[in-house]
């Protein structure tokens, strides 16, 4: 900002007080100028003209918005000399809009208006905020159940509904209106049918002032004004409803006004607000509360409290004794403060509320209506969250908009930009409400389709009839379906296979290469950098605490040979003068590389030290055997996609080892390195034992798993069911189709250690990576050859399906299964995801702290190495000879589920 601007600077200071604690001068410049622009296209479309004197139109339009109209006002005050310019060419360019022609009549024109400014002007601004506008279907669709809820006999039996003069409701991320705008659609349609039309004007003027809105972004609090503006004058209507520019999580008991001028109207828009906060009951909270990842620190008073009250979420913090601990960082998150606020201002805050003394119980009844990601449902850190609201609720609704999972196609998401599981949520708490009765919760996913198809669905749904389900009653219990028919009667994965915990977290990508050449090249230049803040950078300290700092000088106990010459730390800090080399001078030969599961199917080298691991998981390590140990990987918090439900590894596996993303568990077939204790439920023994008439043997329960899980047959004949997370199996009490399963699992195993394990040459499993039949074996045509030079180094994988060829670059291989090129894991394609850690290009995804990778990450092979080819043909033969089993396990599968079960019941 220029010299003689003080008023400016002076708000920018009071903008940070008041609303935005982090944002520096270019934030509150953008703020700033997002409202002057939206103030000068709300004069236009109220018809003022732009040409004359600015400061007349300013208070003009302060007659029904004065933050608006004083944010111009402010502008307009400022000298000649500073803002003078772009002023001037501003109101040169919106002069000549006519709304009226930009809009054609569209009641909507504004919010897509500003959707569409928002995603061409700054996404970055639109990710930051999490701000995600919703769809007015989907708007519509929550507010006709939550007035369906309302007027219901046995829940609240408000004959009104949302129209009742008893009802309150509260957007607290309001965004450009579009849930107040529908509220008062709605309401206005309810009093038509009911009163008359002659009746709209005086009713919905009663009803504007029992909305309120909540909004922390100028821009979009013009356009909500506006928008609200326009629509109660159609109506013939006064007036609008209670709208603030605030910051909803902000404490609440703040009553102190600061400041002249705008500022002044900003802290009185914030004490206004707070004052509906503390003192007005809310019926309703309804809305689509903005999603942003670890926001430690931006959750205001909901987070941190304040000098005489606790922080609301605090409540939801689990307790010691449920060790999930590791796991509440999840509530850091804007929704959750959102979610919190809901809880607190329905459920708790207001006449009779649990902070008020006495408590009266009758009046403790509402409403939480929210659109919102969906990891509360099922996520282990939120136990806690998920048992207050059973306590403080009766009923709780759950739509799953996104049946597709995580990073479905762009076409089916609820909103375009966000990746993220989508599900709508009402959490009713009727006047009858028993604190010592959970919520009944009752869940329906919306079918695999389109966004227009999820719209049209969503038109047609209620609270009643069929497709609900019923959730569990236990009161930390996940908010989707109880285990009920054929699933319940299947095994959890856990239960039979004990979980290892997590595959290795290597937190340094430069530690792990498809060839062992570039280790040995990065080491060699990490030790070799001889200036201490270089040598920081290359070795990538991890940011707020580096888990390999505080490890001690001896190694992991493990039994692997390239770990027993572990002896010293480098004894890294996580601070920008890290001097690994300095530190570590008695200690700075290269550990061996060995070969690392890193993701299905892609077997690449890592260097093993405890030293460089930021979380290796030693028990993995403790219990690995070069001859006998083998893994299967799995999700756990989320569910499969498509194709196999879990994949096998003979080498020690990465955390996102089973997909790439979204980390997962593991499972060993042996406790110990030396192969005497196995990994299998006494139990699952017993129980097997006892139906079976003989003990089986260990692997040949771990062969039936894979035979059943590493299947694509199982993904899909139990979509349905993984809507809730979890693998469970189908554990045959047929002896014979045990036999055959173990048998198949064994050959299942065999192909996915690249012929490590499970090994028998006389059925038709060397010890040696897995071929087809030479007929349909793939191989390399003296024409195809891939260039071993570095300027004709492949950067690209394609296929081309007339020809049967995998083409890398400028070579190709022939005989390759198009449903080998198009096998996924989970939604994963493995030869593109194998290609894109050997192509010329490997960039990757910035890691943990979104810093650049080291330096270290772009020593790499500089041409294809013969390894490769040699690699990728070990996978195109394993791929190829899965895809023919897979009719074998589809059948498998059909008669285990079909014969008689071993259920969780029956086992001791």
């Amino acid at each position: 900002m220029e010299a003689g601007s003080a008023p400016l600077l002076d708000l920018a200071q009071d903008w940070r007080t008041l609303l935005f604690p982090h944002a520096d001068n270019d934030q509150f410049a953008d703020g700033y100028a997002q409202a002057v622009t939206f103030g000068l296209l709300m004069a236009k479309s109220l018809g003022l003209s732009l040409s004359g004197d600015l400061d007349a139109v300013a208070k003009k339009l302060g007659e029904s918005n004065t933050l608006i109209g004083t944010a111009l006002r402010l502008l307009t005050e400022q000298p000649e000399t500073v803002l003078s310019a772009s002023l001037n060419t501003m109101k040169r360019v919106l002069d000549v809009v006519d709304w009226a022609i930009i809009s054609k009549g569209d009641p909507e024109a504004w919010l897509y208006f500003y959707e569409r400014f928002l995603d061409v002007y700054d996404r970055r601004l639109r990710k930051l905020t999490g701000s995600y506008y919703t769809p007015p279907q989907v708007v519509q669709a929550m507010v006709r159940l939550c007035d369906e809820a309302l007027k219901a006999p046995g829940r609240f039996a408000v004959h009104d509904g949302i129209a009742s003069p008893q009802v309150h409701i509260a957007d607290p991320a309001t965004g450009s209106g579009t849930f107040l705008l529908a509220l008062i659609r709605r309401i206005a349609e309810a009093i038509e049918a009911d009163q008359g039309k002659g009746a709209v004007r005086a009713g919905i003027e009663a009803a504007a002032q029992r909305l309120y809105g909540f909004e922390l972004q100028f821009g979009a609090f013009a356009v909500a004004q506006l928008r609200l503006l326009a629509e109660m004058l159609s109506l013939g209507a006064e007036g609008s409803p209670h709208l603030f520019v605030t910051d909803t999580l902000a404490d609440p008991y703040e009553h102190e006004e600061t400041g002249t001028g705008l500022s002044r109207q900003l802290s009185r828009s914030r004490i206004a607000a707070n004052k509906v906060k503390t003192s007005q009951p809310i019926t309703l909270v309804i809305g689509n509360p903005p999603y942003k990842e670890k926001a430690m620190g931006r959750g205001g008073w909901v987070e941190e409290g304040s000098a005489f009250r606790k922080a609301p979420l605090k409540d939801w913090q689990p307790p010691k004794e449920w060790k999930v601990g590791a796991h509440s960082k999840h509530l850091r998150n804007l929704y959750v403060y959102f979610w919190r606020w809901a809880a607190w201002k329905v459920f708790e805050q207001g006449s009779g509320g649990r902070d008020k003394e006495p408590p009266e119980p009758e009046k403790l009844s509402g409403l939480i209506c929210y659109i919102t990601v969906a990891g509360f449902l099922n996520g282990p850190g939120f136990q806690k969250m998920r048992h207050d609201l059973r306590r403080d609720c009766d009923e709780i609704w759950i739509i799953d908009c996104s049946p597709e999972g995580h990073q479905p196609e762009v076409a089916t998401r609820i909103f375009e930009g966000v990746q993220q599981p989508i599900c709508i949520v009402i959490a009713s708490r009727s006047p009858a409400n028993d604190a010592g009765v959970p919520a009944r919760v009752r869940y329906r996913s919306l079918e695999l389709g389109l966004r227009e198809q999820k719209f049209d669905k969503l038109a047609e749904l209620g609270l009643g009839g069929d497709g609900w389900r019923d959730g569990p009653t236990q009161w930390r219990a996940p908010f989707l379906p109880e285990f009920t028919g054929g699933w319940a009667d299947l095994v959890p994965l856990e239960d039979i296979l004990g979980d290892g915990g997590s595959g290795v977290m290597p937190g340094r990508t430069w530690i792990i290469s498809p060839d062992r050449q570039s280790l040995e090249q990065r080491w060699a230049a990490l030790i070799g950098e001889k200036d201490s803040a270089r040598r920081a950078v290359k070795f990538h300290p991890h940011e707020g605490g580096d888990r390999t700092a505080a490890k001690g000088s001896k190694a992991f106990s493990g039994h692997h040979e390239a770990l027993a010459s572990i002896e010293y730390g480098l004894g890294n800090r996580a601070s920008k003068d890290t001097d690994v080399a300095q530190k570590a001078a008695t200690a700075l030969r290269l550990t061996k590389p060995v070969a690392y599961g890193f993701r299905s199917f892609d077997r690449q080298w890592i260097i093993p030290d405890y030293r460089l691991i930021n979380r290796p998981n030693p028990g993995l390590w403790e219990g690995y055997t070069e001859k006998h140990q083998v893994y299967l990987t799995a999700l756990s918090r989320t569910a499969p996609r498509n194709g196999p439900a879990a994949t096998v590894t003979a080498i020690i596996p990465d955390l996102d080892h089973y997909r790439g993303s979204f980390g997962g568990r593991v499972f060993p077939l042996w406790k110990d390195a030396a192969a005497h204790e196995a990994n299998v439920s006494d139990a699952v023994i017993a129980a097997l034992t006892l139906r079976h008439g003989s003990s089986p043997d260990p692997l040949d329960i771990f062969a039936y798993v894979a035979a059943l899980l590493a299947s694509p047959a199982y993904t899909e004949r139990f979509r349905s069911d993984l809507v809730r997370p979890g693998l469970r199996l189908p554990i045959t009490a047929d002896k014979s189709l045990f036999d055959e399963a173990a048998a198949l699992g064994r050959k299942v195993v065999w192909l996915h250690s690249f012929g490590e394990r499970f090994a028998d040459p006389a059925n038709g499993r060397p010890s040696a990576p897995p071929r087809l039949p030479p007929e349909r074996r793939p191989y390399v045509p003296e024409d195809g050859a891939i260039p071993a030079d570095p300027a004709h180094m492949p950067d690209t994988i394609d296929y081309d399906p007339v020809q049967q060829r995998l083409k890398l670059g400028s070579g190709f291989i022939d005989n390759v299964q198009a449903a080998v090129w198009s096998y996924e894991v989970s939604g994963k394609q493995v030869l593109r995801q194998w290609f894109s850690y050997r192509k010329r290009n490997r960039e990757r995804p910035q890691i943990g702290d979104k810093r650049p990778p080291s330096p270290l990450q772009a020593i790499q092979a500089d041409r294809w190495l013969p390894e490769y080819t040699a690699e990728l043909l070990n996978v195109l033969n394993i791929l190829g000879l899965l895809v023919e089993l897979e009719p074998e396990q589809a059948d498998l599968l059909r008669s285990v589920v079909d014969g008689p079960l071993i259920t969780p019941s029956m086992l001791a």
